[in-house]
């Protein structure tokens, strides 16, 4: 139970960074560890296009990525947000 609290709580992040992203010009450009987490986790869910920094290989076999620039919001990505914020709406209503 708790594995999945948790990860409604990165998604949720990942979310909310989303929506960060969407009211900036783009490129944005991140060196933020848990950013560029987030910012992966978004690529890969096609909700945004975005380039990296090849990775490095920590001593301790973790990788690290320098820096991540996200170049776009997808069309998918807007509409998360959008939904999102049409969601939040109708819950503050109740």
């Amino acid at each position: 139970m708790k594995r999945s609290q948790s990860r409604v709580g990165h998604a949720s992040e990942c979310y909310e960074l989303l929506e960060f992203l969407c009211r900036r010009q783009m490129p944005v450009v991140c060196s933020e560890p848990d950013d560029i987490h987030k910012i992966l986790a978004l690529r890969s869910a096609s909700l945004l296009q975005a380039t990296t920094e090849p990775a490095v290989v920590l001593r301790t076999g973790e990788r690290w990525i320098a820096r991540a620039t996200v170049t776009a919001i997808t069309a998918e990505g807007r509409a998360a947000c959008m939904e999102r914020s049409a969601m939040a709406l109708t819950a503050g209503r109740r």
